[in-house]
C-alpha cells in the first residue's frame, strides 16, 4: 500500500502556504488533518496511519483545516502564515550559500582536504582567509574613486589598468598563507596546497586553455592552475575547523545555486546560458537545476537556458528529507545557437560556465 504524500509550498506573496495531500485510497470519514499545537507541524491521518511534514513557516492559529465532500484521492487547501514568520527568509544568496565554506567560519585551525581521498591539500602554513569582491568590482571603482589617474597620453592609459589597481588589466591575487574566497573556489598559490599541476587542459570560455589542478595523492582533479597559483572547487574539498571534528562538505548543487542567485542580485538579469569549460577530451557537459540543482549530462556542443522562475522558494514535502527546505524553481531549454542568442538579448541574459562535469540526472526538469 503506497504512503500518504504531503507537500506544502511558502506562497509569501500574499502570505499563505498550500498544502497537497495524496492519499493511497479515497477519503473517508475517518481521514482527518491536523496542526501541531505550535502550529509548525501538520499530520494526516487515513485508514490508521499518520503522516506528519514541518511546514516551511509558522501559520496563524486557526481551526484544522476542512476537507472537502465527495471521494478523492487528493485534498487541497491553504494556510495563513504569521505576520512575523518571515523574519527567518531571505531573499539574498546566504539562504543557499555554504556558509560552512565561507571565510567567516573559516581561521587559523581550519583543515581543507580532498573530498576523495581525505588528504589535506591546504598546508598548515594557511592561516589567514579572505573574502573576494564581486567579479564586477574593477567596473564598479571607475563610479567610487575618487583621484582617477592622469590618462592623457595612450600609452598612459594602457598602463591605468595596472598602475591604478584596478580594470580590465588588473587581479587580485592570492599571497602565501593566505587564502581567497569566493561562491565556488578558493584561491591560493600553489606553494601552500598538496596538489600537482596536470598536462591535461581545461577550456575556457575566452578560447584559452589552463592546466588542471589534481590532488597529489589520489590525482582526482580538483581545480585549474593559473600561473603559479591554484583555484580549487569547493565541490572537491572537505573541511573541519578543527582536527578533532568531523568532516563537512557541500555539494555543486547547493554552490551553483548560490552562485546563480549572487548573479541573479549582483546583475539583474534571470535568464543564463549555461554550458561547461569541459576538457578538451570530453563528451560531457552540463547541468541545469530543479531543486537546489540537478545536473545534467547533455553533448557538449549543446548550451541549455535556464529562467529563474522563482530564485528564493521554501517547500516542505514528505518525499524530501530534512524538509523545510530552502531551493530555487527553475525551467530550461537547450539552445542551439547561444551566440545569437547573447547579440539579441545581451541585456536580457547573462552566461554561466562551469569547469567539470557534474552529474548524470536531469529529473523533474521542465521544458519552456
Amino acid at each position: 500500500m503506497t504512503d500518504t504524500s504531503i507537500y506544502a509550498e511558502l506562497l509569501l506573496n500574499i502570505r499563505q502556504i498550500t498544502v497537497v495531500v495524496s492519499l493511497p485510497s479515497p477519503h473517508n470519514d475517518a481521514t482527518n488533518v491536523r496542526l501541531s499545537d505550535d502550529r509548525q507541524s501538520l499530520s494526516v491521518i487515513h485508514d490508521g496511519r499518520h503522516m506528519t511534514i514541518r511546514l516551511p513557516a509558522p501559520v496563524r492559529h486557526a481551526p484544522n483545516p476542512t476537507i472537502a465532500t465527495g471521494s478523492t484521492r487528493a485534498l487541497s487547501f491553504r494556510l495563513p502564515i504569521l505576520d512575523e514568520a518571515s523574519y527567518k527568509l531571505s531573499s539574498t544568496s546566504d539562504g543557499l550559500g555554504p556558509q560552512s565554506l565561507s571565510p567567516a567560519s573559516m581561521g587559523p585551525t581550519t583543515q581543507v582536504a580532498c573530498r576523495f581521498c581525505q588528504t589535506l591539500l591546504v598546508r598548515k602554513q594557511v592561516k589567514i582567509w579572505k573574502d573576494l569582491p564581486s567579479e564586477n568590482w574593477a567596473e564598479m571603482m571607475d563610479f567610487w574613486h575618487c583621484h582617477k589617474p592622469d590618462t592623457d597620453d595612450s600609452a598612459t592609459q594602457k598602463q591605468d589598468g595596472v598602475r591604478k589597481g584596478y580594470g580590465a588589466a588588473s587581479s587580485i591575487r592570492p599571497t602565501s598563507a593566505t587564502g581567497l574566497v569566493d561562491i565556488i573556489s578558493l584561491h591560493l598559490v600553489q606553494q601552500d596546497c598538496n596538489v600537482t599541476v596536470s598536462e591535461d587542459l581545461m577550456a575556457l570560455k575566452n578560447g584559452k586553455f589552463q592546466p588542471v589542478v589534481n590532488c597529489a595523492s589520489c590525482e582526482h582533479p580538483v581545480g585549474i592552475a593559473a600561473g603559479t597559483d591554484a583555484r580549487i572547487y569547493k565541490w572537491n574539498i572537505s573541511l573541519r575547523s578543527d582536527p578533532q571534528l568531523g568532516w563537512e562538505d557541500q555539494s555543486a548543487q547547493k554552490l551553483i545555486s548560490a552562485q546563480l542567485l549572487a548573479m541573479i542580485e549582483s546583475q539583474g538579469v534571470q535568464k543564463f546560458l549555461i554550458h561547461s569549460e569541459a576538457r578538451n577530451d570530453s563528451t560531457e557537459a552540463l547541468l541545469v537545476s530543479d531543486v537546489g540543482i540537478l545536473m545534467g549530462s547533455i553533448k557538449s556542443a549543446e548550451t541549455i537556458q535556464v529562467w529563474i522562475f522563482t530564485p528564493n522558494m521554501y517547500f516542505s514535502s514528505t518525499l524530501v528529507p530534512q524538509s523545510p527546505k530552502q531551493v530555487m524553481k527553475l525551467y530550461y531549454k537547450t539552445v542551439p545557437n547561444p551566440e545569437e542568442l547573447l547579440e539579441q538579448q545581451s541585456s536580457k541574459i547573462d552566461e554561466l560556465q562551469l569547469p567539470i562535469e557534474l552529474g548524470n540526472s536531469r529529473t523533474g526538469l521542465s521544458d519552456y
